[in-house]
């Protein structure tokens, strides 16, 4: 494991991502079938191409990424903690991840903005209403970092109970999905690589 300190979004953040599987494609990952194949594939093409990335950016990402530097900060004031911000953590050459923040040895977080009715839901029905590809994301960041927990947190501002989190613990049957599935990733990249390199 390698942790690299620049900053999410920058050109040195993109780079180090280029060619390598990450947490945000831990479903598909993880369920090891079509998907990762397309996902490898996806993955490659962009690793090949020699055209300058236009990388894709929208009022609603902009807004996300606003939303988790207030939500980050409410979480930090609300439990007297130090979240620290890392840009890319390496699990080797082929995969990795870009949390959204770490805390002191064992735990890690992960932030979402989600809309009115799923904030809503989440409050209101609990940790059941976690998304299933943000259960599986966080399974992958536990994994490559060897953390102990990590916070799932729901930011909404337009209700009182704008900050919702739940504790998510490591699920071995999960990860060792995942460990499948990079390795089955890594095989994928190598093969690739030789006929494109020959």
């Amino acid at each position: 494991m390698k942790i690299h300190n620049f900053s999410q979004q920058s050109e040195d953040w993109f780079n180090i991502r280029k060619g390598k599987m990450t947490a945000s494609h831990a479903q598909a990952i993880g369920n090891n079938g079509k998907g990762l194949e397309s996902y490898i594939m996806e993955l490659m093409a962009e690793y090949y191409s020699i055209s300058e990335k236009d990388y894709f950016s929208n009022g609603d990402t902009e807004r996300g990424i606003e939303l988790e530097e207030q939500a980050r900060s409410i979480y930090e004031l609300e439990r007297d903690i130090k979240v620290e911000q890392v840009g890319f953590i390496e699990y080797n050459d082929f995969a990795g991840c870009s949390p959204d923040g770490l805390i002191g040895e064992d735990g890690g977080i992960e932030i979402k903005s989600l809309n009115d009715c799923n904030h809503f839901k989440l409050w209101i029905n609990g940790e059941k209403e976690i998304d299933t590809k943000h259960l599986w994301q966080i399974q992958m960041n536990l994994l490559i970092t060897g953390r102990k927990w990590w916070d799932f947190i729901s930011y909404n501002p337009n209700y009182q109970k704008e900050l919702v989190v739940y504790r998510i613990l490591p699920d071995e049957k999960m990860q060792e999905k995942i460990l499948e599935g990079i390795e089955k990733g890594m095989k994928k990249i190598k093969e690739i690589k030789e006929l494109c390199e020959e």
